[in-house]
């Protein structure tokens, strides 16, 4: 679920158009029955993952205490590592290295983080529900710079080329220098009165280019440097008369495989590009606010309704689609080894085949909003502030 920067009354219909939502992969409209489908047992179940480490982060004050969190709020707070160590943010404030199951460094940054974890391998940055960015030594955990915004932001920076570029709340991407914090540049997005509650994380497409999607149901490709706009594309196509139906998000993270560009929408369009012809793929129906991931020649998605769904990468013909996992809030996916593997709302990981069929499961404790791979292992992040890594 994501973002809303307007008033709070606007924001709780923009919640109910995420969970009160069609009955397809294609329809937002409004449907009589949106509860969790109940998990079928699998027969002949695969044995794919092997959970290796599993540890509760350490929280600000005590659990949820002192730092008025919501615990229905659940923040797409992810894991970085650097040099073989771990880090992870708590909701409710505290940042903390592992190595192993060994905790070695951990600090309180005084606020309700809303972003993070990002890294270069040096810093570790992580923004807060006030605005602040707070920037800390990865071997340390000492802060080094801190920075306060307009507004806050629900995804991780980026750090590239000297710049940590924020894709914030108020419709502003902020790029501070790395160094000391200060402001370099900013670059203002069509921020709409409404928009879904999140953020796509920016990413790097090269030295001189970073991408950015917003809440116009645009792609921005910018210059990290400078601040200079290189080009924008159209994803989102908003539909419908009520600004609620007219939201056209680009919140999951674009996919980058070598010249090949895939972005998904709130709107319903996932959308194929080929950057060195600068032409439009595909345009595909899927209304997703996650990011997309790429088994061989497979694009594979996750609704907003919880269908998971696999494309062809070349064409957006859809090659096969799971419909079992219903209304469970599901992650974006992640390949891992020739499987697909999707979380939920019960801190389910769900293990598919390339033929779009459950062949595992495994959990964990607290609600998934996101799957990480790193170095060929699986990494998790719960709403119970519990981190989980497989072998795979």
């Amino acid at each position: 679920m994501k973002h809303i920067t307007k008033p709070l009354a606007v924001a709780s219909v923009a919640v109910l158009a995420l969970t009160a939502t069609g009955c397809d992969r294609f329809s937002r409209s409004k449907t009589p029955e949106n509860k969790p489908a109940k998990l079928v047992k699998i027969d002949n179940e695969v044995a794919v993952l092997n959970k290796v480490a599993s540890f509760s982060l350490p929280q600000a004050g005590g659990r949820f205490k002192g730092t008025n969190v919501n615990k229905k709020d659940v923040a797409d707070l992810q894991v970085a590592s650097v040099g073989g160590t771990l880090i992870a943010a708590s909701r409710t404030g505290v940042v903390s290295a592992f190595t192993g199951n060994t905790q070695t460094w951990s600090v309180n940054v005084g606020d309700v983080i809303s972003s993070g974890v990002a890294t270069d391998g040096r810093l570790v940055v992580v923004g807060t529900r006030s605005g602040r960015v707070v920037a800390l030594d990865g071997a340390t955990g000492s802060v080094v710079w801190e920075r306060s915004l307009p507004s806050s932001s629900l995804a991780p920076a980026l750090i590239s080329s000297g710049r940590v570029m924020v894709s914030a709340n108020d419709g502003v991407i902020y790029a501070l220098n790395a160094s000391d914090g200060s402001q370099v540049w900013q670059f203002s997005t069509q921020n709409p009165a409404v928009s879904v509650r999140g953020a796509a994380t920016p990413i790097s497409l090269d030295a001189n280019t970073a991408l950015f999607g917003t809440a116009d149901g645009r792609i921005h490709a910018i210059n990290p440097q400078a601040g200079t706009p290189l080009w924008t594309r159209r994803v989102g196509r908003a539909v419908g008369g009520s600004q609620v139906h007219r939201m056209s998000d680009v919140d999951g993270t674009p996919l980058v495989a070598g010249q090949y560009l895939y972005v998904p929408s709130y709107s319903g369009q996932l959308t194929g590009f080929d950057m060195s012809a600068g032409r439009t793929l595909f345009v595909s129906e899927l209304a997703s606010t996650k990011s997309p991931a790429l088994l061989g020649s497979q694009l594979i998605s996750t609704s907003i309704h919880g269908d998971v769904v696999a494309f062809n990468a070349m064409t957006g013909d859809v090659l096969w689609e799971n419909n079992e996992l219903k209304y469970r809030r599901l992650t974006n996916p992640v390949v891992i080894g020739s499987h697909v593997a999707v979380g939920d709302l019960d801190g389910v990981v769900h293990v598919f085949d390339n033929t779009g069929r459950i062949i595992s499961r495994t959990n964990t404790k607290g609600q998934l909003t996101s799957l990480q791979v790193i170095e060929n292992r699986l990494y998790t992040q719960s709403s119970e502030g519990v981190v989980a890594v497989w072998q795979f």
